[in-house]
Order: structure tokens, then C-alpha cells, then sequence
């Protein structure tokens, strides 16, 4: 029986995140995105982040984890890590703010209540490659593709 490395599974913390998140209220989506502009004809653009921001003031922010290979739950600081990257990569690769709260992803879940972030058990461990935010009557699936990012869908069951 093969196991899984340890970076697959969400840690306690970011466990811990998801349940204080369950329960409030929607304000705002921001995402995060990589912009590399080493070839100009060729832009490529990821997600690296999304934050759910709520009415309390809190948010939550799911990201790729350190090795890109899957998902986390994170405390984001969007200056310093702007800044860190451009040092990084010499300004080729950008990372900018986003402001999706009025897109078709997710205008239907503004006001509404994170129910519960499902995500998949895996022994006495739950998965880090994927997870369902629950609204209620909408939902939205956060998937992490190594090369390409998050990759963020409506869901239904």
C-alpha cells in the first residue's frame, strides 16, 4: 500500500481555519493571481489565492501550499508577498489583487453563510487536493492543478 506524502493532507491549522470560517457570512471575494510577463505575447495568468472575506471582519484565505501541489489554508499578506515575487523573479512574474466579488463565480454568494467547507477523509486525515465550499443553495469546488493554480468551479451534487 502506497502512502501519501503528508503535504496532501490539511494540517490541523488549517482545519482549525475552515471551522472558525463555517457559519459567517460572505462580504467579498478577492483573488490573487500570478501574472508571468516574461513573454509578452505569451501571458500566463494563475489563481493563487482566494480569500472569502466575511462581515465579522475575518477571512478566509485557501491557496496553493509551499510546493504547489495542493491546497491550504493560509494568513495572507498581499504587500508583502507582491513584493517578494517581484524581488523573486526580477519583475517578470506579477501578482495582483483581484476583486471577483461581481463575477458570474461568485455574485450568488454574497450575503449568503458558508454552511460547511467538505472536504474528503482519508483515514484519521482529510485531503488537500480539493474541497467544496457550501452555501447552502450554491456551491463552489476548489481544485489544485500543479501547474496551472487553483481551479475554481460552480458545484452540484
Amino acid at each position: 500500500m502506497q502512502t501519501s506524502s503528508k503535504s496532501h493532507y490539511f494540517t490541523n491549522e488549517a482545519l482549525a481555519k475552515f471551522v472558525q470560517s463555517q457559519g459567517k457570512t460572505v462580504q467579498k471575494i478577492v483573488c490573487h493571481l500570478w501574472q508571468n510577463t516574461h513573454n509578452p505575447s505569451e501571458l500566463v495568468e494563475i489563481i493563487d489565492n482566494v480569500e472569502l472575506h466575511f462581515t465579522d471582519l475575518t477571512k478566509l484565505t485557501i491557496a496553493c501550499n509551499q510546493d504547489g501541489d495542493a491546497l491550504d489554508a493560509i494568513d495572507f499578506n498581499y504587500q508583502k508577498a507582491a513584493k517578494a515575487i517581484h524581488d523573486e523573479f526580477e519583475g517578470k512574474i506579477k501578482l495582483f489583487s483581484v476583486n471577483a466579488s461581481n463575477t458570474k463565480m461568485w455574485e450568488d454568494v454574497l450575503g449568503k453563510t458558508l454552511k460547511l467547507v467538505k472536504l474528503t477523509k482519508d483515514g484519521e486525515y482529510y485531503q488537500s487536493t480539493a474541497l467544496i465550499l457550501d452555501f447552502g443553495d450554491e456551491k463552489r469546488e476548489i481544485e489544485i492543478a500543479p501547474l496551472d493554480g487553483l481551479i475554481i468551479d460552480f458545484y452540484e451534487e
